[in-house]
């Protein structure tokens, strides 16, 4: 259990020390050091009066040697109680504190009058499970009668109960938080994940601590007719769990439970690190080689523009001829489009952010749909409460316009092509999804939709760079890109941006 405590320790430091920003980041420290403090003052405390070291040296690995040293140091009892109480009250409130700020984090002030009050009501059970303030209380009503203080005995229990109660609903809570969290982002994959990891790696935490400390907090110093003796209380064990040896293999689970956890955790911010990193690079690649490319076809488009305008001048008086070569020149202009956008999307970006509302880039690329595109039905659902991003608009509205039209492209020639478009708040995200019901993209493929000049159509004007663009402008934007997609069922792409 020693052991325990110090990886789990070094397990928080190395989780979040890049997070310190982080409301949530406070509060799970104030989880471990509530840990620390309960467990730490709790041995130093059965050590001092010398009890049940045949039940618990072999769980909390002592020798007799180290057993003894501590045995003779000269702990101060009353600060042992105390800070025993402050950690086992800190742990509880802090697991609540946390699930709060974690799952309601887009809410700060209105959290402030969740935090205010369970926060009073924690220094209020820390003061009164205070040995010195406890002993105080007993000493003043056992002075006034002896009724009196079997009065204040009768009240002390029921404290003593509502206050275990109020400890374990606070955990109980917080994993009910927790949990709901968990279901309510079941669409957004990476919230989907971190809530997750972080039920994993807490509710061992949580069970071992309830199984220790089940009876705590509690008042462990009764005064006596002697002040200067007070009557120091054994505090409780739990026999069976302890004779049972149910607890080493709990530890074993809860370490495991934690080193799996903390694995999967980094190696999915590390696969998410290493996309984007290498969809950036492929760009930045692309780039290179399309300057060089327009380049060249530029010169030749030229070439071929200026000798058709040269003979439409000469067979001016031909209709044919006319025809034929004004053809030629549209296509050289569309030609030349295509290959001034494809080098634009794939270049370096500025960007103008503004305070908007999610909606308006997607009104406005909807609103760019020539009349034959938008013979698909889009159907628009605002399910957000209409707050606001840092947002270039005409990125973002050329991001949903390709998308739109990459969906389109797919429906062509099918009978029921609906085109799906949701709009809503995840807790500090905006998310928004544009789903259709097409043939869908095969997995193999999905890891390369946003890759530079990969696609699955096959068009003379379709570079395949639309997606790198998207990908490159949304995290621009500090938000996150996903694609699902099944074959014959369609495809969604999902964009979150951070909200203010």
């Amino acid at each position: 259990m020693t052991y325990l405590s110090i990886v789990l320790l070094l397990f928080t430091v190395v989780l979040t020390y890049k997070k310190l920003a982080s409301l949530s980041t406070y509060f799970l420290y104030g989880i471990i050091m509530g840990w620390m403090l309960s467990f730490f003052s709790y041995i130093f405390y059965i050590s001092k009066f010398n009890v049940y070291y045949d039940k618990v040296s072999k769980f909390y690995d002592f020798s007799p040697g180290s057993w003894n040293r501590l045995v003779l140091e000269n702990f101060d009892p009353n600060l042992l109680i105390r800070l025993f109480n402050i950690g086992i009250i800190l742990f509880g409130y802090s697991f609540l504190l946390f699930s709060i700020s974690y799952t309601l984090g887009h809410r700060k002030l209105k959290n402030l009058y969740l935090y205010i009050p369970i926060v009073f009501l924690m220094i209020i059970q820390i003061i009164y499970y205070d040995p010195s303030f406890n002993m105080a209380l007993q000493d003043h009503f056992y002075s006034q009668s002896f009724n009196q203080g079997l009065l204040f005995n009768r009240y002390r229990d029921v404290i003593y109960i509502v206050t275990l109660w109020l400890k374990n609903a606070a955990i109980f809570t917080s994993f009910v938080l927790l949990g709901l969290h968990f279901i309510k982002n079941y669409r957004v994959h990476f919230l989907h994940r971190y809530t997750l990891y972080h039920i994993v790696c807490l509710f061992p935490v949580a069970v071992i601590h309830i199984i220790m400390f089940s009876w705590a907090p509690k008042i462990l110093v009764k005064p006596t007719y002697l002040k200067e003796f007070p009557n120091y209380l054994k505090p409780q064990i739990s026999n069976i769990i302890y004779e049972m040896n149910w607890f080493p293999i709990i530890s074993i689970i809860a370490l495991g439970s934690m080193i799996f956890t903390f694995s999967r955790y980094t190696s999915m911010e590390k696969l998410d690190k290493f996309i984007n990193a290498d969809i950036n690079k492929k760009i930045k690649t692309a780039s290179l080689g399309v300057k060089a490319f327009t380049h060249s076809i530029k010169n030749h488009m030229l070439a071929i523009r200026s000798e058709a305008e040269f003979l439409k001048e000469r067979f001016a008086s031909d209709p044919e001829a006319q025809y034929s070569l004004s053809l030629i020149l549209k296509s050289c202009a569309d030609s030349y489009q295509t290959i001034n956008d494809a080098s634009n999307k794939l270049n370096s970006i500025s960007l103008s952010l503004k305070a908007i509302k999610l909606h308006v880039p997607i009104e406005k690329a909807i609103a760019k749909l020539s009349t034959e595109q938008a013979q698909i039905p889009i159907t628009v659902k605002r399910e957000s409460m209409g707050r606001k991003a840092f947002i270039d608009e005409n990125h973002m509205c050329e991001v949903y316009y390709n998308i739109i039209i990459n969906a389109i492209e797919a429906l062509q020639g099918q009978e029921d092509a609906a085109i799906v478009i949701t709009i809503e708040d995840q807790e500090d995200w905006g998310f928004v999804s544009i789903q259709d019901n097409g043939p869908g993209i095969a997995r193999e493929h999905l890891t390369d939709v946003f890759s530079p000049f990969f696609s699955t159509k096959s068009s003379a004007r379709n570079w395949g760079v639309g997606l790198s663009y998207c990908h490159k402008i949304v995290t621009a934007h500090n938000g996150k890109m996903e694609v699902d997609s099944q074959l014959k069922k369609g495809t969604v792409f999902k964009i979150l941006l951070p909200l203010i």
